[in-house]
């Protein structure tokens, strides 16, 4: 029994060639083995009569006399080695064997209609393009920017109508601007060409207390009035966990300690070197002073050098 092939598309037997293409594509992404682990054999299976009933009336000439006579051509040429002429289409048709004219109507027609495919296969051929690539934003963590990670980002495939939420993979030394491809989320192939491939460019967010600058870190140091005078020692964060650091005695506001290889690490394939850290004090005052406090600020501050004497243009 000949398959319906407009059953196995999901579409209506007066469908436009537009939606049948659109159905397919649909349909053979759904079923492809590639993407039903649990279930290659089935959905093999499923492929394959989705690709044979789009070969059928997914081209025009196949699908006239797919709708005319209920098999495809291939079909009427394959009866089971009787030659092509042995179907019958009943007594009331036009063409129901035998020989004669009706015979040469039919060879005639089978001869003009391979051909008529041919031409409209090449045709299809020079005429399929691959669709354009679109460009989107997607926001990074610095973090995950540093250290590698994943994030998620909500796209919409082109034969879709609905979003969903893919996994996207950051390698670690991601930078800004950097372009990560996703194929086949651009717009719609045409002629049966591929769908184009999402561009997504990096945007690291900002991280309040880190910067960036090449393969070297900054992170500000907020340290009290008492840790900057006397000095200390403090804990900080770095892309390799928290290391403990020494605050030298009189560290003012933006002065800078430098922790080696602990800045940007270096992918070990490459000859790259690890960046470093450098550590930038900032001495956080209080906001409310005592004015017990600010009399004895004034007599530490008379005897302390005036600190812009040399400051000049």
């Amino acid at each position: 029994m000949a398959l319906d092939y407009y059953k196995i598309l999901e579409v209506s037997k007066d469908a436009s060639q537009n939606e049948i293409q659109s159905s397919y594509r649909k349909l053979a992404r759904k079923y492809h083995p590639d993407m039903n682990r649990e279930d290659p054999k089935g959905s093999k299976i499923k492929f394959q009569k989705i690709q044979e009933a789009y070969d059928v009336i997914g081209n025009p000439e196949k699908r006239r006399i797919y709708d005319q006579f209920g098999v495809s051509p291939d079909q009427m040429g394959a009866g089971g080695g009787q030659g092509p002429f042995q179907w019958s289409f009943g007594a009331g048709s036009q063409f129901h064997g035998g020989t004669g004219s009706g015979l040469e109507d039919i060879l005639n027609m089978f001869i003009r209609g391979k051909n008529q495919d041919d031409d409209f296969n090449m045709r299809s051929q020079r005429r399929s393009k691959v669709g354009e690539n679109i460009e989107s934003e997607l926001v990074v963590p610095f973090v995950v920017s540093i250290n590698g990670g994943n994030v998620e980002k909500k796209v919409r495939r082109p034969s879709s109508s609905k979003d969903e939420i893919i996994n996207i993979k950051i390698k670690p030394d991601t930078e800004n601007g950097t372009k990560i491809r996703i194929p086949e989320f651009g717009k719609l192939g045409q002629n049966g060409g591929k769908a184009g491939n999402l561009i997504l460019i990096v945007k690291v967010e900002e991280h309040p207390y880190f910067k960036r600058d090449g393969r070297d870190l900054y992170i500000t140091v907020p340290i009290t009035l008492k840790e900057a005078v006397f000095g200390s020692n403090v804990d900080i964060p770095t892309p390799k966990g928290t290391i403990s650091i020494k605050i030298p005695k009189g560290s003012s506001s933006g002065k800078k300690l430098r922790i080696k290889d602990y800045g940007v690490s270096a992918d070990p394939k490459t000859k790259n070197k690890n960046g470093d850290l450098y550590a930038v004090f900032s001495v956080v005052l209080p906001e409310n002073w005592s004015k017990e406090d600010e009399m004895r600020i004034k007599e530490i501050e008379s005897e302390i050098p005036f600190p812009r004497e040399n400051l000049k243009f």
